[in-house]
């Protein structure tokens, strides 16, 4: 009789047959697993020592094919792997591999396994969601690819800027009026037409005049121009000295010389150093004899008109020819001998007047005050006089700037100051020429934003409206 051929079986698969253990050891997989056991190659481990109990015979059971994920613990409650006794060598079918306690890099293999792995203790469970693998180099290749995107941009956006800026087309809407200083350059003002919205961009009005025929034929003065112009036609239109338009300044009463340049400066379309290059050399102003060659007090307050082309001589020289029209009408010499006063007298006190007064109608009160303080020989104590001899601005001098040595410290020295100290106005002039009735020797102006000015001859009254005037000022009302 022939022996029982081999099946060809998947030994991963269970034979149903070793689902009974009577079978077990006439299974045809048993009997191929038996010779491939180490007995069947001439290699004899020794006999482990197994007590199956009384009334048991010793079996295999079906999960000892390839070791027993379970080991099934007998009456001792040892492992029946034991056995059998490798001697520590490794015998093929007998090791561990496939066990549950076995390293995760020998996973169960073989459609069995996985029917065991899609089941739970609650019946079959969703299937493992695959690792996302490819998150790590995405993240690396993000890394590299933002920086290049952003460095990228910022290249192109530099080389739009430089050779393709933005720019308007047309000859623009609108008008407004545009000041070129003395000196100014296209890199310069370009800015300031990109800001005031007369072209698109700075960069596109400098390549205009980089391109044009006339790249530094730029003039001071002040230009009539359009909104959202193309940038070449807003540097050919500054270059066309027809467009240029004809500027109005006015001077306040009462600023001082500085603050004249300042605003002549910034407003004029000629630079403010002009104007002090010219003040340096006050002899080609002409100014009367009376000013004693200096142009404090002699720049009359009024509103010019500044010429296209005008330079800062013209200007100046204009404001001297207005402060001798304006002594010619109040027939300035014979109006201050009969108030016993020099001309120069009359314009310094007229600009103590001009000054302290808060109010036009007390100019002549203020005036007869400064009068009956020097006919009684009494310092004239004007906090304005002084903060001017220190070059600084206020209503109330400091202890401390009370105490300068400065000439125009009328609390230190009687008299008038040495010069006028701003540019009076015809009212300040007709008022220390007409001043008024009284025997007042102070004056305050206790509420400086209303202008509202006290006057007395009582110190004790004095020192209640400079009271009144300190509360005043703690209340924010300077």
């Amino acid at each position: 009789m022939q022996p029982p051929q081999p099946l060809h079986h998947d030994p991963r698969d269970r034979d149903p047959r070793l689902a009974d253990p009577r079978r077990a050891a006439d299974s045809p997989w048993r009997r191929i697993q038996r010779h491939s056991r180490p007995e069947a190659t001439g290699w004899h481990p020794e006999p482990a020592s197994h007590d199956a109990g009384p009334g048991h015979e010793e079996f295999y059971s079906p999960d000892d094919q390839y070791g027993d994920p379970e080991p099934h613990l007998q009456d001792g409650g040892e492992d029946d792997d034991d056995r059998y006794d490798t001697g520590d060598r490794f015998v093929p079918g007998f090791g561990d591999y496939g066990d549950e306690d076995d390293e995760p890099d020998h996973p169960a293999r073989g459609r069995s396994a996985r029917r065991e792995r899609t089941r739970g203790p609650n019946g079959p469970r969703p299937p493992r969601r695959r690792r996302l693998r490819w998150i790590a180099p995405l993240a690396a290749l993000l890394v590299i690819l933002i920086p290049l995107g952003i460095g990228g941009s910022y290249v192109y956006s530099l080389y739009q800027n430089k050779y393709h800026p933005a720019d308007y087309s047309g000859a623009g809407t609108g008008h407004i009026v545009v000041q070129v200083t003395s000196g100014e350059t296209p890199t310069g003002l370009g800015p300031q037409l990109a800001r005031l919205g007369v072209v698109a961009s700075s960069r596109a009005f400098v390549l205009a005049a980089e391109h044009s025929s006339n790249p530094n034929g730029l003039l001071p003065g002040f230009y009539g121009m359009h909104l959202h112009m193309k940038a070449s036609l807003a540097y050919t239109l500054l270059l066309n000295q027809k467009n240029l338009v004809q500027v109005t300044v006015t001077i306040p009463e009462g600023w001082r010389l500085s603050q004249i340049v300042a605003y002549l400066g910034a407003k004029s379309g000629i630079s403010a150093s002009a104007y002090q290059a010219i003040l340096k050399k006050p002899a080609q102003l002409h100014l009367p004899a009376s000013a004693n060659g200096k142009p404090e007090g002699y720049l009359f307050p009024a509103t010019y008109e500044v010429v296209p082309h005008e330079s800062a001589l013209g200007v100046l020289s204009g404001m001297v020819q207005r402060f001798n029209q304006e002594a010619a009408q109040l027939n300035l010499a014979t109006a201050a001998k009969q108030v016993h006063l020099t001309e120069s007298q009359v314009i310094t006190m007229a600009s103590l007047v001009e000054a302290e007064g808060g109010r036009t109608s007390d100019y002549p009160k203020i005036a007869r005050v400064i009068y009956n303080r020097l006919a009684q020989n009494i310092p004239l104590e004007l906090d304005s006089t002084v903060l001017y001899g220190l070059n600084t601005y206020g209503i109330m001098a400091s202890d401390q700037q009370l105490n300068s040595s400065s000439p125009y410290n009328t609390y230190r020295h009687k008299g008038l100051t040495p010069g006028p100290i701003d540019s009076p106005g015809a009212a300040a002039i007709q008022a220390v020429l007409n001043p008024a009735a009284g025997n007042w020797i102070y004056f305050v102006t206790v509420n400086p934003k209303t202008g509202l000015t006290l006057f007395t001859a009582s110190q004790t009254q004095f020192e209640q409206y400079r009271a009144e005037l300190e509360h005043n000022l703690g209340q924010g009302q300077g």
